[in-house]
């Protein structure tokens, strides 16, 4: 089973991403490809935890265990970098006021 969910969470990152420069910003990439992990604990929770902005790239770039890797023609440099800023001005979860 844990096989199973792994394989489908790998696949399912490049089945919603974009191509770089169609993003709206960052929080459009995050809610179309991040969150569904990231915000529901199948990830870590990153919002609020303010990340490095060059780790969240190099993951992004790299993937992880259960990540997809996002290359450049998905998510450019610059929208990457925008992701990054963004996450470190994130409240966790549930906690917006």
């Amino acid at each position: 089973m844990k096989r199973c969910l792994l394989i489908l969470l790998a696949l399912a990152g490049p089945l919603h991403a974009e191509s770089a420069g169609q993003w709206r910003g960052p929080d459009h990439i995050w809610a179309s490809s991040c969150s569904y992990c990231h915000d529901t604990g199948l990830g870590p929770r990153l919002r609020g935890a303010r990340p490095d902005p060059k780790l969240v790239g190099l993951a992004v770039r790299n993937g992880l265990p259960g990540m997809p890797a996002f290359h450049p023609s998905e998510v450019s440099d610059k929208e990457l970098a925008a992701l990054g800023a963004w996450l470190q001005r994130q409240r966790p979860l549930g906690k917006d006021k």
